[in-house]
Protein backbone atom coordinates (compact mmCIF):
# COMPACT_ATOMS: atom_id res chain seq x y z
CA UNK A 1 0.00 0.00 0.00
CA UNK A 2 1.28 3.15 -1.09
CA UNK A 3 2.64 5.64 2.03
CA UNK A 4 0.06 8.54 2.40
CA UNK A 5 2.16 12.03 2.09
CA UNK A 6 2.88 13.30 5.71
CA UNK A 7 1.92 16.54 4.41
CA UNK A 8 -1.10 17.06 2.41
CA UNK A 9 -2.20 20.56 0.86
CA UNK A 10 -4.74 22.21 2.21
CA UNK A 11 -6.39 25.89 0.58
CA UNK A 12 -3.99 28.38 -0.03
CA UNK A 13 -6.11 31.04 1.89
CA UNK A 14 -6.12 28.58 5.47
CA UNK A 15 -2.26 28.45 5.47
CA UNK A 16 -0.43 31.02 3.88
CA UNK A 17 -0.43 34.58 5.92
CA UNK A 18 -0.17 37.51 3.79
CA UNK A 19 3.24 39.07 2.83
CA UNK A 20 4.70 41.47 1.36
CA UNK A 21 7.37 41.38 -1.31
CA UNK A 22 10.95 41.85 0.34
CA UNK A 23 12.99 45.18 -0.74
CA UNK A 24 14.74 43.65 -3.97
CA UNK A 25 18.43 45.90 -5.09
CA UNK A 26 18.12 46.99 -8.59
CA UNK A 27 17.34 44.49 -11.58
CA UNK A 28 19.19 44.67 -14.02
CA UNK A 29 19.27 46.26 -17.55
CA UNK A 30 17.38 44.19 -20.13
CA UNK A 31 15.84 41.45 -18.15
CA UNK A 32 12.64 42.78 -18.03
CA UNK A 33 11.92 41.28 -14.85
CA UNK A 34 8.52 42.42 -13.65
CA UNK A 35 7.00 40.09 -11.56
CA UNK A 36 7.98 39.29 -7.44
CA UNK A 37 6.87 35.88 -5.59
CA UNK A 38 7.79 35.81 -2.11
CA UNK A 39 8.94 32.32 -0.50
CA UNK A 40 6.91 31.43 2.82
CA UNK A 41 7.18 28.65 5.16
CA UNK A 42 4.47 28.07 6.98
CA UNK A 43 6.09 25.67 9.67
CA UNK A 44 4.94 25.69 13.45
CA UNK A 45 7.95 24.44 16.21
CA UNK A 46 5.07 22.47 18.12
CA UNK A 47 4.18 21.13 14.91
CA UNK A 48 8.01 19.83 14.13
CA UNK A 49 8.71 18.75 17.65
CA UNK A 50 6.42 15.37 17.41
CA UNK A 51 8.09 14.69 14.19
CA UNK A 52 11.31 15.48 15.69
CA UNK A 53 10.80 13.19 18.73
CA UNK A 54 9.50 10.31 16.96
CA UNK A 55 12.22 10.38 14.64
CA UNK A 56 15.03 10.49 17.48
CA UNK A 57 13.64 8.19 19.35
CA UNK A 58 13.08 5.83 16.33
CA UNK A 59 16.53 6.53 15.36
CA UNK A 60 18.05 5.13 18.54
CA UNK A 61 16.30 2.59 19.15
CA UNK A 62 17.19 1.11 15.74
CA UNK A 63 20.94 1.88 15.72
CA UNK A 64 20.81 4.72 13.60
CA UNK A 65 18.24 2.05 10.60
CA UNK A 66 15.29 4.39 10.94
CA UNK A 67 17.23 7.86 10.36
CA UNK A 68 16.41 7.24 6.81
CA UNK A 69 13.01 7.39 7.29
CA UNK A 70 13.16 9.94 9.49
CA UNK A 71 15.17 12.37 7.00
CA UNK A 72 12.55 12.09 4.49
CA UNK A 73 9.51 12.51 7.29
CA UNK A 74 12.13 15.73 7.90
CA UNK A 75 11.92 16.78 4.54
CA UNK A 76 8.20 16.13 3.61
CA UNK A 77 7.35 18.70 6.27
CA UNK A 78 9.84 21.16 5.36
CA UNK A 79 9.13 21.04 1.76
CA UNK A 80 5.49 20.98 2.12
CA UNK A 81 5.71 23.85 4.30
CA UNK A 82 7.91 26.08 1.98
CA UNK A 83 5.51 27.74 -0.34
CA UNK A 84 5.41 29.94 -3.46
CA UNK A 85 2.90 31.89 -5.38
CA UNK A 86 0.25 29.61 -3.59
CA UNK A 87 1.86 26.12 -3.94
CA UNK A 88 3.76 24.39 -2.10
CA UNK A 89 7.24 21.97 -2.67
CA UNK A 90 6.62 18.25 -2.66
CA UNK A 91 9.32 15.55 -1.76
CA UNK A 92 9.26 12.12 -2.84
CA UNK A 93 12.50 10.56 -1.55
CA UNK A 94 12.46 7.11 -0.97
CA UNK A 95 14.38 6.02 2.59
CA UNK A 96 15.99 2.67 1.23
CA UNK A 97 17.46 4.90 -1.51
CA UNK A 98 18.82 6.68 1.72
CA UNK A 99 19.65 4.18 3.75
CA UNK A 100 22.13 2.62 0.90
CA UNK A 101 23.98 5.87 1.03
CA UNK A 102 24.36 6.02 4.75
CA UNK A 103 25.16 1.84 4.82
CA UNK A 104 27.92 2.83 2.28
CA UNK A 105 29.30 5.69 4.06
CA UNK A 106 29.36 3.77 7.47
CA UNK A 107 31.30 0.64 5.74
CA UNK A 108 33.88 3.16 4.31
CA UNK A 109 34.18 5.22 7.48
CA UNK A 110 34.78 1.88 9.34
CA UNK A 111 37.35 0.61 6.66
CA UNK A 112 39.13 4.60 6.61
CA UNK A 113 39.29 3.78 10.36
CA UNK A 114 40.35 0.85 10.90
CA UNK A 115 42.66 0.81 8.34
CA UNK A 116 44.16 4.12 9.71
CA UNK A 117 44.12 2.55 13.35
CA UNK A 118 46.87 -0.08 12.00
CA UNK A 119 47.82 0.98 8.86
CA UNK A 120 48.04 4.67 9.12
CA UNK A 121 50.00 5.24 5.22
CA UNK A 122 47.30 2.12 3.85
CA UNK A 123 44.69 4.46 5.14
CA UNK A 124 45.64 7.07 2.30
CA UNK A 125 45.25 4.80 0.08
CA UNK A 126 42.35 4.03 0.66
CA UNK A 127 40.97 7.46 0.35
CA UNK A 128 42.85 7.45 -3.16
CA UNK A 129 40.36 4.60 -4.04
CA UNK A 130 37.57 6.75 -1.74
CA UNK A 131 38.28 9.25 -3.78
CA UNK A 132 37.75 7.50 -7.48
CA UNK A 133 34.32 6.24 -6.53
CA UNK A 134 33.50 9.96 -5.13
CA UNK A 135 32.43 11.81 -8.04
CA UNK A 136 30.13 9.11 -9.25
CA UNK A 137 28.32 9.04 -6.35
CA UNK A 138 28.09 12.61 -5.70
CA UNK A 139 26.32 13.33 -8.97
CA UNK A 140 23.99 10.15 -8.35
CA UNK A 141 22.91 11.84 -4.98
CA UNK A 142 22.55 15.48 -6.54
CA UNK A 143 20.28 13.60 -9.46
CA UNK A 144 18.15 11.29 -6.83
CA UNK A 145 17.33 14.62 -4.61
CA UNK A 146 16.89 16.71 -7.40
CA UNK A 147 14.28 13.87 -9.10
CA UNK A 148 12.72 13.03 -5.82
CA UNK A 149 11.17 17.36 -5.69
CA UNK A 150 9.05 18.25 -7.16
CA UNK A 151 6.38 21.90 -7.50
CA UNK A 152 3.62 22.15 -9.22
CA UNK A 153 3.95 18.41 -10.21
CA UNK A 154 6.92 18.96 -11.91
CA UNK A 155 10.21 17.30 -11.03
CA UNK A 156 13.40 19.15 -10.97
CA UNK A 157 16.41 17.46 -12.53
CA UNK A 158 20.16 17.35 -12.34
CA UNK A 159 22.09 17.24 -15.29
CA UNK A 160 25.73 16.63 -14.22
CA UNK A 161 27.79 13.92 -14.92
CA UNK A 162 30.57 11.81 -13.10
CA UNK A 163 33.09 13.94 -15.37
CA UNK A 164 31.73 16.61 -14.76
CA UNK A 165 32.00 16.12 -10.54
CA UNK A 166 35.22 14.94 -10.79
CA UNK A 167 36.58 18.26 -12.56
CA UNK A 168 36.12 20.20 -9.37
CA UNK A 169 37.27 17.75 -7.17
CA UNK A 170 40.01 16.84 -8.64
CA UNK A 171 42.54 18.92 -6.44
CA UNK A 172 41.54 16.77 -3.58
CA UNK A 173 42.83 13.66 -5.61
CA UNK A 174 46.05 15.59 -6.00
CA UNK A 175 45.97 16.42 -2.17
CA UNK A 176 45.99 12.45 -1.12
CA UNK A 177 48.58 11.72 -3.66
CA UNK A 178 50.53 14.00 -2.71
CA UNK A 179 50.42 12.85 1.09
CA UNK A 180 50.27 9.32 -0.49
CA UNK A 181 53.90 9.73 -1.36
CA UNK A 182 55.40 11.93 1.45
CA UNK A 183 57.67 9.95 3.80
CA UNK A 184 56.11 9.70 7.36
CA UNK A 185 57.49 11.84 10.35
CA UNK A 186 57.92 11.75 13.63
CA UNK A 187 57.75 14.82 15.86
CA UNK A 188 59.74 12.24 18.70
CA UNK A 189 62.49 11.23 16.34
CA UNK A 190 65.82 11.83 17.81
CA UNK A 191 67.35 12.36 14.07
CA UNK A 192 64.85 14.52 13.21
CA UNK A 193 63.91 17.62 14.32
CA UNK A 194 60.35 18.40 15.36
CA UNK A 195 60.10 21.73 13.61
CA UNK A 196 60.41 19.72 10.12
CA UNK A 197 56.94 17.33 11.30
CA UNK A 198 55.09 20.76 12.46
CA UNK A 199 56.25 22.88 9.51
CA UNK A 200 54.23 19.77 7.02
CA UNK A 201 51.76 19.65 8.89
CA UNK A 202 50.95 23.31 8.82
CA UNK A 203 51.57 23.62 5.23
CA UNK A 204 49.11 20.66 4.95
CA UNK A 205 46.58 22.52 6.73
CA UNK A 206 47.30 25.43 4.55
CA UNK A 207 46.53 23.78 1.55
CA UNK A 208 43.07 22.12 2.98
CA UNK A 209 41.69 25.71 4.11
CA UNK A 210 42.85 27.12 0.64
CA UNK A 211 41.28 24.48 -1.11
CA UNK A 212 37.76 24.30 0.68
CA UNK A 213 36.47 27.84 -0.79
CA UNK A 214 37.20 25.91 -4.36
CA UNK A 215 35.47 22.76 -3.86
CA UNK A 216 32.54 24.77 -2.17
CA UNK A 217 32.56 27.08 -5.03
CA UNK A 218 32.89 24.56 -7.85
CA UNK A 219 30.34 22.06 -6.31
CA UNK A 220 27.25 24.88 -6.32
CA UNK A 221 28.34 26.09 -9.44
CA UNK A 222 27.78 22.76 -10.83
CA UNK A 223 24.41 21.72 -8.61
CA UNK A 224 23.09 24.82 -9.80
CA UNK A 225 24.09 25.13 -13.18
CA UNK A 226 23.53 21.90 -14.28
CA UNK A 227 20.22 22.04 -12.43
CA UNK A 228 16.46 22.09 -14.29
CA UNK A 229 12.93 22.51 -13.24
CA UNK A 230 11.76 20.47 -16.12
CA UNK A 231 12.97 21.84 -19.18
CA UNK A 232 13.73 24.84 -18.11
CA UNK A 233 18.20 24.29 -17.04
CA UNK A 234 19.45 26.97 -14.67
CA UNK A 235 22.42 29.29 -14.97
CA UNK A 236 24.52 30.73 -11.80
CA UNK A 237 27.40 33.57 -12.60
CA UNK A 238 29.15 33.58 -9.68
CA UNK A 239 32.81 33.58 -9.88
CA UNK A 240 35.25 31.08 -7.68
CA UNK A 241 36.44 34.37 -6.82
CA UNK A 242 33.65 35.85 -5.25
CA UNK A 243 33.28 32.59 -3.17
CA UNK A 244 36.99 33.05 -2.03
CA UNK A 245 35.94 36.79 -1.01
CA UNK A 246 33.46 35.48 1.32
CA UNK A 247 36.15 33.11 3.07
CA UNK A 248 38.55 35.50 3.28
CA UNK A 249 36.65 37.49 5.05
CA UNK A 250 35.08 35.55 7.20
CA UNK A 251 38.90 34.90 8.33
CA UNK A 252 39.35 38.67 9.06
CA UNK A 253 36.34 38.46 10.84
CA UNK A 254 37.64 35.44 12.60
CA UNK A 255 40.99 36.65 13.82
CA UNK A 256 39.47 40.20 14.63
CA UNK A 257 36.75 38.00 16.90
CA UNK A 258 39.70 35.50 18.33
CA UNK A 259 41.64 38.46 19.43
CA UNK A 260 39.12 40.25 21.04
CA UNK A 261 37.86 36.89 23.04
CA UNK A 262 41.93 36.12 23.66
CA UNK A 263 41.52 39.77 25.22
CA UNK A 264 38.59 39.36 27.12
CA UNK A 265 39.88 36.34 28.86
CA UNK A 266 43.46 37.94 29.49
CA UNK A 267 42.17 40.67 31.24
CA UNK A 268 39.85 38.60 33.60
CA UNK A 269 42.62 36.36 33.82
CA UNK A 270 45.11 38.68 35.13
CA UNK A 271 42.37 40.57 37.43
CA UNK A 272 41.78 37.59 39.13
CA UNK A 273 45.61 36.65 39.43
CA UNK A 274 46.02 39.91 41.55
CA UNK A 275 43.14 39.40 43.64
CA UNK A 276 44.83 35.90 44.63
CA UNK A 277 46.69 35.81 48.10
CA UNK A 278 46.48 35.80 51.48
CA UNK A 279 44.08 39.18 51.72
CA UNK A 280 41.18 37.19 53.76
CA UNK A 281 37.98 35.79 52.51
CA UNK A 282 36.64 38.31 50.83
CA UNK A 283 39.29 38.85 48.04
CA UNK A 284 38.61 35.22 47.94
CA UNK A 285 35.36 35.58 47.65
CA UNK A 286 35.94 37.84 44.77
CA UNK A 287 38.53 36.05 43.40
CA UNK A 288 36.41 33.07 42.63
CA UNK A 289 33.55 35.16 41.27
CA UNK A 290 35.95 36.70 38.74
CA UNK A 291 37.09 32.86 37.88
CA UNK A 292 33.63 31.99 37.14
CA UNK A 293 32.88 35.12 34.92
CA UNK A 294 36.24 33.68 33.09
CA UNK A 295 34.36 30.33 32.20
CA UNK A 296 31.40 31.49 31.36
CA UNK A 297 32.70 34.30 29.09
CA UNK A 298 34.51 31.70 27.24
CA UNK A 299 31.35 30.00 26.61
CA UNK A 300 29.62 32.77 25.29
CA UNK A 301 32.54 33.35 23.12
CA UNK A 302 32.59 30.41 21.95
CA UNK A 303 29.22 30.37 20.95
CA UNK A 304 29.61 33.88 19.46
CA UNK A 305 32.37 32.97 17.23
CA UNK A 306 30.48 30.06 15.89
CA UNK A 307 27.09 32.08 15.68
CA UNK A 308 29.05 35.21 13.85
CA UNK A 309 31.20 33.21 11.78
CA UNK A 310 28.38 31.11 10.40
CA UNK A 311 25.66 33.24 10.15
CA UNK A 312 28.56 35.45 8.10
CA UNK A 313 29.18 32.34 5.87
CA UNK A 314 25.82 31.03 5.46
CA UNK A 315 24.29 34.11 4.76
CA UNK A 316 27.14 35.87 2.02
CA UNK A 317 27.62 32.40 0.00
CA UNK A 318 23.43 31.91 0.09
CA UNK A 319 22.65 35.40 -1.21
CA UNK A 320 26.00 34.88 -3.81
CA UNK A 321 24.43 32.05 -5.00
CA UNK A 322 20.87 33.26 -4.83
CA UNK A 323 21.63 36.29 -6.16
CA UNK A 324 23.81 35.50 -9.75
CA UNK A 325 21.16 32.50 -10.24
CA UNK A 326 18.55 32.49 -13.06
CA UNK A 327 16.76 30.78 -15.87
CA UNK A 328 17.47 32.78 -19.09
CA UNK A 329 15.72 36.04 -18.87
CA UNK A 330 12.94 34.89 -17.75
CA UNK A 331 13.70 34.59 -13.67
CA UNK A 332 15.90 35.61 -11.28
CA UNK A 333 16.36 34.93 -7.76
CA UNK A 334 16.74 37.78 -4.84
CA UNK A 335 18.09 36.64 -1.37
CA UNK A 336 18.22 39.80 0.95
CA UNK A 337 19.81 37.53 3.65
CA UNK A 338 21.78 39.43 6.86
CA UNK A 339 25.09 37.90 8.30
CA UNK A 340 23.80 40.15 11.72
CA UNK A 341 20.20 38.87 12.10
CA UNK A 342 21.32 34.83 11.23
CA UNK A 343 23.94 35.41 14.08
CA UNK A 344 21.29 36.53 16.25
CA UNK A 345 19.37 33.59 15.27
CA UNK A 346 22.31 31.23 15.55
CA UNK A 347 23.37 32.58 18.85
CA UNK A 348 20.23 32.04 20.71
CA UNK A 349 19.43 28.77 19.12
CA UNK A 350 22.24 27.64 20.52
CA UNK A 351 21.70 28.88 23.98
CA UNK A 352 18.05 28.07 24.15
CA UNK A 353 19.33 23.60 22.91
CA UNK A 354 22.14 24.27 25.72
CA UNK A 355 19.83 25.45 28.28
CA UNK A 356 16.41 22.49 27.34
CA UNK A 357 18.97 20.09 26.68
CA UNK A 358 18.56 19.80 23.04
CA UNK A 359 14.95 19.93 23.24
CA UNK A 360 14.75 23.48 21.86
CA UNK A 361 16.58 21.92 18.34
CA UNK A 362 12.88 22.01 16.57
CA UNK A 363 12.13 25.62 17.40
CA UNK A 364 15.74 26.41 16.43
CA UNK A 365 15.02 24.39 12.89
CA UNK A 366 11.57 26.47 12.53
CA UNK A 367 13.39 29.88 13.01
CA UNK A 368 15.80 29.66 11.22
CA UNK A 369 13.70 28.45 7.55
CA UNK A 370 11.09 31.28 8.35
CA UNK A 371 13.75 33.43 8.25
CA UNK A 372 15.40 32.13 5.42
CA UNK A 373 12.21 31.88 3.04
CA UNK A 374 11.19 35.58 4.21
CA UNK A 375 14.53 36.56 2.37
CA UNK A 376 13.78 35.07 -0.83
CA UNK A 377 11.97 35.99 -3.61
CA UNK A 378 11.51 34.94 -7.60
CA UNK A 379 11.72 37.87 -10.01
CA UNK A 380 9.96 36.49 -13.22
CA UNK A 381 9.59 38.95 -16.42
CA UNK A 382 6.27 36.02 -17.39
CA UNK A 383 3.34 35.03 -15.21
CA UNK A 384 4.58 31.99 -12.79
CA UNK A 385 2.33 29.89 -14.76
CA UNK A 386 3.36 30.60 -17.96
CA UNK A 387 6.30 29.38 -16.97
CA UNK A 388 5.41 26.61 -14.94
CA UNK A 389 3.37 25.35 -17.89
CA UNK A 390 6.29 25.84 -20.16
CA UNK A 391 9.02 23.26 -18.10
CA UNK A 392 7.05 21.04 -17.75
CA UNK A 393 6.90 20.67 -21.35
CA UNK A 394 9.28 17.96 -23.88
CA UNK A 395 11.14 16.67 -20.74
CA UNK A 396 13.10 13.96 -21.16
CA UNK A 397 12.36 11.08 -19.14
CA UNK A 398 15.89 9.28 -19.77
CA UNK A 399 17.04 10.77 -16.15
CA UNK A 400 14.19 9.87 -14.50
CA UNK A 401 14.59 5.79 -15.45
CA UNK A 402 18.44 6.30 -14.94
CA UNK A 403 17.70 7.48 -11.15
CA UNK A 404 15.04 4.97 -10.08
CA UNK A 405 17.54 2.40 -11.22
CA UNK A 406 20.31 3.63 -9.39
CA UNK A 407 18.94 4.75 -6.62
CA UNK A 408 21.08 6.41 -3.76
CA UNK A 409 21.53 9.68 -1.87
CA UNK A 410 25.11 10.19 0.00
CA UNK A 411 23.38 13.76 1.78
CA UNK A 412 24.19 12.62 5.60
Amino acid sequence: MEEAPLVQPHPTESVMPAVEPPSVPPLEAGLGLTTVEQFVFTGAAREFFGIWIVNLFLSIITLGIYSAWATVRKKRYMYGHTWLAGANFEYHGDPIAILKGRVIAFLAFAAYSATNYFMPKLAIGLLLLLFLAAPWFIARSMAFNALNSSYRNIRFRFLGSTREVLAVIWPVGVFLGISFFMPKLDPTAAAQPPTQFWVVVALQMLAGVALYPYLIAGLRKLHVGRSAFGAAQFSIGASIGAFYKVYLKAFGLAVLLGMAWGGFVGLFAALRSGLAGPEGDDIGTIASLVGALIAVGMVLGYFLLIAVLQGFITGRIANLVFNSSRQSDQLSFVSTQSARRLAILYLTNMIAILLTAGLAVPWAVIRVMRYRASCLALQSSVSLDTFVGAAGTNVDATGQEIGEFFNIDLSL
